[in-house]
Parts: structure tokens; C-alpha cells; sequence
């Protein structure tokens, strides 16, 4: 039997399957072993037994089609899961057991013999589904340690996340720990920035949140701190969440209002050259 762990966001996951598992390049740096489970993931090849199609709650569109729907119960979710590359191919059947923490995943095509039961747009799903009972947030955004203190740059595509990370390595010596897709978790009172596998090799990062900024290209350099329903409506706008449940909703909800009450954030007018760096750095003093 194929046994596996990853640790992601700090949790524990842990693949098992009768054959041999496959995991995307990606994954492979936050491979680990040995530790206390959090989230058991059982992996099969082929249509589960009786299987008929549930009910369909929600689906996510794309301008070419459906990626994924799901059937929404009480404690209990079905996820099926479109081939990116064919959107006409069912290639995952996913089922989300809330109450015990645990998946099973019938992956519906093997490469000799060996699946790939994380294949995209599962994995994320699987964090995704993890922070509607737990308490964090997957965020879109880059963020950067430095000094033991760690920045995330969230919002749309094209503000400026990208560049702003690549500012503070180049003249900075900061470390990024992504660009994309980050997960914010509060741990005893505190708030951590984790990254997440990509399609790409990238090591394991993580680091203690000091600051969030929404940043947006402006003529001059300009830092706005928010607060309250400012704050809240800002964060919530650039995290992961697909709003089929009410539920959902108000656990993140709560949590980003937890998040808001304890770090700084930010908007944050930037024109994108090194003078922003010294410009936040002393903002942030008189703003903190």
C-alpha cells in the first residue's frame, strides 16, 4: 500500500492507495514523514461502487466551461473534477467528510498504473475545503520575510504583487515565500504566512505576519492604513472563497475579522521602484 505526507500550511496531510501515487512536481518539496495525521486522504483508481451523479449545488465556470461542481450535504461534500486540458473529462471524484477531517479521491485515469489523485484543481481544493473548518485563510497575494517580520501583497492580478516581492529580494535581501497563493493561519493567538504547492518546485516557506497591503499602481507612492468594515471588505475580496454555503461564508467571515483586529493593514499607493521600500518601512512605523 502507497502511503504518503505532505505538510502544508502546517497540517499534516496523508495520502494512502493500493497503487502507486503520483504527485506533480510541485508537491514533492513539501513532502515529509512521520507525523501526527490532520487530514487523511484515501486514494482510489475508478469509479467509486454504485456511483450515479449527486445533485449539483455549485459550479465553478470558466469561459471555456465547468472546472468542478459539487453536491453540498450538511457534513459531507462530492466534488467532481474536470481535466483542465478537456473540460468534457470527468478526472476526479472527491468526497469531503467535514466532521472526520478526511477525503476519499477516485481518480478516474492511472498512467501505469500510478494516479495522480492531487492532479490541478484538486489540490488547492483540498486547502480550500480545510480552511472553511479551520482557522485560516487562503489568500491570493506574494509575501516576504524579512527581519522576522513577513508582508503580504494581496490583490488583483496586475497590481503589482509580483513586482513588489522581487523589490524587496533585489534590494532587500528578502526572502519571498510566494507569489500566488499563500495560506494566513492563526496559531495560539498568533499569525503565521505559508505557502502552497504550485505547478513549479518552490521550497517550503513560511513566516509571522506583520502587515497586509492592498497595493494599486498610483502616480505617487501613498499608504492608507483601514480599519473595520474597510479592512474586513479588502481582505475578503482577494481571499479564496466560493460563497455555495452560508456556513463557509461565516467562518470566513469571523476569522478575517479576527485577523483585522490583531495585524495592520494597509492600501497602499505604489509606484514600483526601490524608494517604495524605504517609504513603507517608514509609514509603517508611524502607522503600527
Amino acid at each position: 500500500m502507497a502511503n504518503i505526507q505532505l505538510a502544508v500550511g502546517g497540517f499534516i496531510f496523508e495520502l494512502n492507495s493500493f497503487n502507486p501515487i503520483k504527485i506533480e512536481e510541485g508537491y514533492i518539496p513539501f513532502l515529509t514523514e512521520g507525523h501526527d495525521v490532520d487530514v487523511r486522504i484515501d486514494c482510489f483508481e475508478g469509479y467509486p461502487a454504485d456511483y450515479s451523479k449527486p445533485d449539483i449545488h455549485y459550479q465553478a465556470k470558466t469561459p471555456e466551461g465547468v472546472l468542478w461542481e459539487l453536491n453540498q450535504e450538511e457534513l459531507s461534500t462530492c466534488v467532481l473534477v474536470y481535466d483542465p486540458n478537456n473540460l468534457e473529462v470527468l478526472q476526479q471524484i472527491a468526497y469531503w467528510n467535514q466532521e472526520r477531517r478526511s477525503w476519499q479521491i477516485y481518480v478516474l485515469e492511472s498512467q501505469d498504473g500510478a494516479i495522480d489523485p492531487l492532479a490541478y484543481p484538486l489540490g488547492p481544493l483540498i486547502w480550500y475545503f480545510l480552511s472553511t473548518v479551520e482557522d485560516i485563510l487562503m489568500i491570493h497575494g506574494s509575501a516576504v520575510v524579512l527581519n522576522q517580520q513577513t508582508r503580504v501583497f494581496s490583490g488583483f492580478s496586475g497590481v503589482g504583487k509580483s513586482t513588489m516581492a522581487k523589490l524587496w529580494e533585489q534590494n532587500r535581501q528578502a526572502t519571498i515565500i510566494n507569489d500566488d497563493r499563500l495560506i494566513l493561519r492563526k496559531i495560539a493567538d498568533e499569525w503565521f504566512v505559508y505557502n502552497t504547492p504550485m505547478f513549479y518546485a518552490a521550497a517550503p516557506q513560511m513566516g509571522k505576519l506583520h502587515t497586509v497591503f492592498f497595493p494599486y499602481h498610483a502616480p505617487a507612492n501613498k499608504m492608507e492604513k483601514l480599519n473595520g468594515v474597510a479592512a474586513l471588505s479588502k481582505l475578503l475580496a482577494h481571499t479564496i472563497h466560493h460563497g455555495h454555503n452560508k456556513a463557509h461564508v461565516q467562518h470566513h467571515m469571523d476569522i478575517a475579522t479576527q485577523l483585522i483586529s490583531q495585524i495592520a493593514c494597509h492600501q497602499l499607493g505604489v509606484v514600483p521602484s526601490p524608494e517604495v521600500l524605504d517609504y513603507i518601512i517608514e509609514k509603517e512605523s508611524q502607522h503600527v
